[in-house]
C-alpha cells in the first residue's frame, strides 16, 4: 500500500477511537427514575425521597367521604371514582374505562378497568359501586348529599323513606366489570355526577366490620393511586403512593402529609409556609397585600379562578325573612364594588347570579340590575314591607361559619345600618355544627359559598337550590316556577334547550331573592418554586383543582427544599 495513502487512513481512523473511548467515558443521560406505582419520573424531578408534598388542613373527623364530605376534609385524593374531572374540568376514564347511556338516557353503562385492586389487594369490582352508592342514599348513612343521586331511579324514595327497599335504587353490578344505573328521566350529566368525591366505592367488609371505625388508621381500605400510611389524631396524616392501583391516575409524589391546623387559625397567616414546613397555603385576603410586597412570597403568589359564589340565603320560617320586600331591601342595599376591591383586595367579582364567569351557563350582566346596590330602592322596599327606616325591623343575627368571611360579614353589618337601619349581629360557628344546624333549618339567616362539584348548571342551581324537605337539602327557598324549570332541564337531553331552562330558573332565584349575591371568588395561593406538576389550563391560569387531578400531577422539582 501506498504509505501516504496508509497515512491518511490512520488519520481518520484515530480520532474516531478516541471519540468512542471519551463516549464510553462520558455516558448519556441516565435512565429516569421510577416511582412506587411505576411512574416515570419527569427530567427535573428530585430524587424520590424529596418526593413528599405537604399542606395544611383541618383534621378530618372521618375518612369516609362517601357519606361525609365535610367531616372527610382532605380525603378527596384517597378514592377514585367511575370517572374524573381534569385541569380543564373535561369527563376522564378513572375507575371506568369507558361509559355509554342508552338511547333514551335513562340507562348509563360504565365498564370497569380490567385488574383494579383495592389497596390490601382485593379486586375493585362492580359490585363495590353498587354497594357505595345505594349506601350513600340510605338515609341510616344521614348523608348530607345524598340528593346529589336523586336523579338515580328510586334513590329519591329510599332516601326519604318512602320505600325500605334498597334494591329499588337503580344501581345495579351485572358482572365484576359492568355497571348499570338507571334514571327515572334522561340524565345527560350523570358522567359528571359520577366525577364528584363522593361517588366512589367503599371496601364492603372493612364498613361492615368496623362500622363508623372503619376509616382509621390500620382499617382503611382505599383503590386511589394514595392509601393511608398513618394517622396521629391531632397532629396529621400521610398517605403513600400504592403498588395495588394499575389505573390511569397514578401519582408522582411518593407520600403527602396533611398537617392539621387549629380551625380557630384558619383566618390567615402564612408563617408556616415561609418556613418551608408546607409546599402550598391558600392566602387570605388580609394576608394579601403583605404577600404582594414581600420580595420572595410575591414571585410565588398564584391568582386563579375558582368557580365559588358567596352569598347571603334566608330562612323563610323567621320573620321578618319570608317577606319578599325585605329580602329585596337587603339585596340593594349592599355594595359589592367596595366588598370586592377593599375588602378582598380584588379576589372577589361582584355577583348578582349564582352562576360564575366561565362557568358552564353563566349568565354575563344580564341580571345585574336585579340585584343591583341601589340604597334609595333598597329603603324603599323596606318601607312597602312595613319597616320605615328600620323601625320596628327585629334584631337580626347573621351565621357565618369561616372566620376567613367575619370581615366581609361586618361590612354588610355595617351597610345594612347605614342604608337601612337595621341592626345586626354575627355568630361564627364551627363548620360541623353550622352543617348540622343549616340541614336541620335552624339557621335564621348566614353568609355562606358554594363551590362548584362538576361543570353543569345542574350542579349550581338544581343541587342547591331545588326545594326538598328539611333534612335533605342545604336551603329552605321553596319556589315552584324554579323547581319546574330546573327539573325539565335535568331530563333535556338538547343542550341548547337545557341551558335556556336553566337561564330562566337563574332570573327567578334572582328576582325571588332567594339569595343575595355576593361576589364569585379568585383563589390566590402561595406555592414553592420547587412545586411542579399544576397544569396552565385552556384560559391561560394555573387553579389547583384538588378534586379532580391535581395531587396526582404534582411533583417536588430538583433544586427544591
Amino acid at each position: 500500500m501506498n504509505p501516504g495513502l496508509l497515512l491518511c487512513i490512520l488519520l481518520l481512523i484515530i480520532p474516531v477511537l478516541q471519540f468512542a473511548q471519551d463516549d464510553s467515558a462520558h455516558p448519556g443521560p441516565a435512565t429516569q427514575p421510577v416511582n412506587a406505582v411505576g411512574k416515570t419520573m419527569p427530567l427535573d424531578a428530585a430524587p424520590l425521597a424529596r418526593q413528599v408534598f405537604s399542606f395544611h388542613l383541618p383534621e378530618p373527623t372521618t375518612l369516609d367521604i362517601g357519606i361525609a364530605v365535610y367531616e372527610a376534609t382532605g380525603a378527596v385524593f384517597s378514592f377514585e371514582g367511575l370517572t374524573r374531572l381534569d385541569h380543564n374540568n373535561e369527563l376522564l376514564p378513572a375507575a371506568a374505562d369507558r361509559w355509554e347511556p342508552s338511547p333514551d338516557g335513562t340507562r348509563w353503562t360504565f365498564h370497569l378497568r380490567r385488574g383494579a385492586k383495592w389497596s390490601d389487594g382485593r379486586p375493585v369490582t362492580a359490585h363495590d359501586f353498587e354497594y357505595a352508592f345505594k349506601r350513600m342514599v340510605d338515609p341510616a348513612s344521614a348523608n348530607r348529599n345524598a340528593s346529589f343521586y336523586y336523579e338515580i331511579e328510586g334513590a329519591k324514595a329510599f332516601n326519604q323513606g318512602l320505600t325500605r327497599n334498597a334494591d329499588s335504587v337503580g344501581v345495579k353490578a351485572i358482572d365484576d366489570h359492568t355497571l348499570v344505573i338507571r334514571t327515572t328521566l334522561p340524565c345527560p350529566y350523570l358522567p359528571y355526577i359520577a366525577s364528584f368525591p363522593t361517588s366512589v366505592p367503599v371496601p364492603r367488609w372493612q364498613v361492615e366490620k368496623y362500622g363508623q371505625g372503619w376509616s382509621e388508621a390500620g382499617r382503611f381500605v382505599t383503590n386511589s393511586t394514595f392509601k393511608l400510611d398513618s394517622w396521629d389524631h391531632g397532629s396529621r396524616f400521610e398517605f403513600v403512593l400504592d403498588p395495588n392501583y394499575n389505573g390511569p391516575h397514578k401519582g408522582y409524589v411518593e407520600r403527602i402529609v396533611g398537617k392539621f391546623l387549629d380551625t380557630r387559625m384558619m383566618a390567615g397567616g402564612t408563617l408556616s409556609y415561609e418556613n418551608d414546613e408546607i409546599d402550598m397555603q391558600d392566602v387570605t385576603p388580609i394576608d394579601l397585600p403583605r404577600v404582594k410586597s414581600h420580595p420572595r412570597l410575591s414571585g410565588e403568589l398564584d391568582v386563579s379562578k375558582d368557580f365559588m359564589t358567596h352569598f347571603l340565603f334566608f330562612n323563610a320560617d323567621y320573620a321578618p325573612f319570608g317577606n319578599l320586600k325585605v329580602r329585596q331591601a337587603i339585596s340593594h342595599a349592599i355594595d359589592r364594588q367596595v366588598i370586592c376591591r377593599v375588602l378582598l383586595q380584588d379576589l372577589g367579582e361582584p355577583a348578582y347570579s349564582m352562576l360564575p364567569p366561565g362557568f358552564p351557563g353563566y349568565a354575563g350582566g344580564k341580571y345585574r340590575d336585579i340585584q343591583r346596590f341601589d340604597p334609595d330602592l333598597a329603603r324603599l322596599r323596606l318601607r312597602e314591607a312595613g319597616y320605615p327606616e328600620g323601625r320596628g325591623f327585629p334584631r337580626i343575627e347573621m351565621w357565618i361559619n369561616n372566620m376567613a368571611r367575619q370581615q366581609v360579614g361586618q361590612a354588610i353589618q355595617e351597610m345594612l345600618k347605614t342604608h337601612l337601619g337595621i341592626d345586626m349581629s354575627i355568630r361564627v360557628v364551627e363548620n360541623i355544627s353550622y352543617r348540622t344546624a343549616q340541614y336541620q333549618r335552624k339557621i335564621p339567616f348566614s353568609l355562606i359559598q358554594y363551590h362548584y362539584d362538576y361543570p353543569d348548571p345542574n350542579n349550581m342551581l338544581a343541587m342547591v337550590w331545588r326545594s326538598q324537605p328539611a333534612g335533605y337539602s342545604r336551603h329552605p327557598w321553596i319556589n315552584a316556577a324554579f323547581d319546574r324549570l330546573v327539573d325539565e332541564a335535568a331530563s333535556e337531553m338538547d343542550e341548547v334547550r337545557r341551558f335556556q331552562l336553566y337561564d330562566e330558573a337563574q332570573r327567578i332565584l334572582s328576582e325571588d331573592a332567594g339569595a343575595v349575591f355576593l361576589y364569585y371568588g379568585k383563589k390566590a395561593s402561595l406555592r414553592k418554586p420547587w412545586l411542579k406538576g399544576i397544569k396552565r389550563d385552556r384560559d391561560g391560569e394555573y387553579p389547583f383543582w384538588g378534586n379532580n387531578t391535581g395531587y396526582f400531577d404534582i411533583y417536588i422539582g430538583d433544586g427544591g427544599r
